[in-house]
């Protein structure tokens, strides 16, 4: 009986790892730049039940980008697109190192976006710009990150 007992427990444990992998958390919507692509924003949403933690971020060809951060907005206001996080125009905006910031669960780019046509936008409702800045053009970013201790990589064409 204990046999029975733990071998279903370990197909049921390897089901859930299995469901996690081919249905990652992660999610992108909303991709904006300047015009030389030096300067991206991505936004981010966590379809699962846990937070996301984004441990790195490359660009291009596995390439560091020079400076990466996390806007983190009410739906009602807008990202923005910057070339400098420390210029006066970004001082009412709220940037996040990566290390500081999770991507709360429920985060679900299309249900957020629907409330806000709707006009039901919760007060707690948040949306997720993940800003990348660069010194040459970026047209692919690498995104890694961390779910339920688990390691994964989303790969977004940017232009």
């Amino acid at each position: 009986m204990k046999k029975i007992i733990v071998g279903l427990i370990l197909v049921l444990f390897i089901g859930v790892i299995f469901c996690l992998r081919v249905n990652p958390p992660l999610e992108y919507g909303t991709i904006a730049s300047n015009s030389e692509y030096t300067s991206v924003i991505i936004g981010l949403g966590n379809t699962g039940f846990n937070d996301i933690q984004v441990t790195e971020v490359y660009v291009n060809n596995d390439k560091t980008p020079s400076e990466v951060k996390m806007q983190i907005v009410h739906p009602d206001e807008a990202f923005i697109v910057t070339d400098d996080f420390s210029s006066s125009e970004v001082a009412s905006y709220k940037f996040f190192s990566l290390m500081d910031t999770k991507i709360k669960k429920g985060t679900i780019i299309g249900e957020v976006y629907e409330r806000q046509d709707k006009k039901q936008v919760k007060e707690d409702d948040r949306i997720y710009g993940l800003t990348i800045l660069n010194e040459q053009p970026i047209y692919k970013a690498t995104i890694q990150y961390r779910y339920l201790g688990m390691p994964y990589k989303i790969e977004v064409n940017v232009k």
